[in-house]
Formats: structure tokens, C-alpha cells, sequence
């Protein structure tokens, strides 16, 4: 089972929602679930490396591409989505969010 968690910005920015990501698939992680984090380059430095592991979590930055306010349009997305048994959305009203909700949908073959 991976359980897939996207989130706009994640540590080592430093809010709620990026602390309560990080310690749920923690957690998840510590009883043998796969639940990586996708997240952008949003609000942290850009030498940050693209893939890591924080503390038991692997995490995934996408590039920002474009940004209108918080909206960060990170391209790319839609292949990091495949093979998720489940999508849990931090925040909402940014792109990861957004693509998370309709690009499966969209891309899901009949049958499924």
C-alpha cells in the first residue's frame, strides 16, 4: 500500500501542516506503510536536494514553475501520482492539491 501525501511546502519550512505530514507518514512508516511525501520548492531554499529522506520519509520537491500568490504551478506532477493506493492532501487551493484530486480521475482506465 502507498499512501501518497502532497503538500505545497514542507519542512524545513516550518508550519502546522507541514510538521503533521511529516509525522503521519512518519508514523505510517514506523508499521511498514510506504507514504512518501510530494511537495514543492515552495517557501524553502532551492539548493535543497530534489529527493531525500526526513526522518524515515522519502520527499519529493517539484520545481515552481509559476506562481500567482500562494499557487505554485509545479509541472511534472501528474507522473508522481501513479501507483498511490490513497492521496492525502495537505492545505488546499494549490496546485499539488488540485492535481491530486483530478488528474487520477482523469487518468484511470475504464475498468478501474
Amino acid at each position: 500500500m502507498k499512501i501518497l501525501r502532497t503538500i505545497e511546502s514542507f519542512l524545513p519550512y516550518v508550519s502546522g501542516p507541514a510538521r503533521q505530514a511529516h509525522a503521519l507518514s512518519s508514523r505510517l512508516e514506523a508499521r511498514g506503510l510506504n507514504s512518501p511525501v510530494l511537495t514543492s520548492f515552495l517557501d524553502v531554499p532551492r539548493t535543497l536536494p530534489r529527493r531525500e529522506i526526513l526522518g524515515g520519509v522519502s520527499v519529493t520537491r517539484l520545481p515552481v514553475r509559476g506562481r500567482i500568490m500562494r499557487y505554485g504551478w509545479t509541472p511534472g506532477l501528474a507522473r508522481h501520482l501513479s501507483g498511490a493506493t490513497l492521496i492525502h492532501s495537505h492545505n488546499y487551493r494549490n496546485h499539488l492539491t488540485d492535481a491530486a484530486f483530478f488528474l487520477p480521475a482523469a487518468t484511470a482506465s475504464p475498468s478501474s
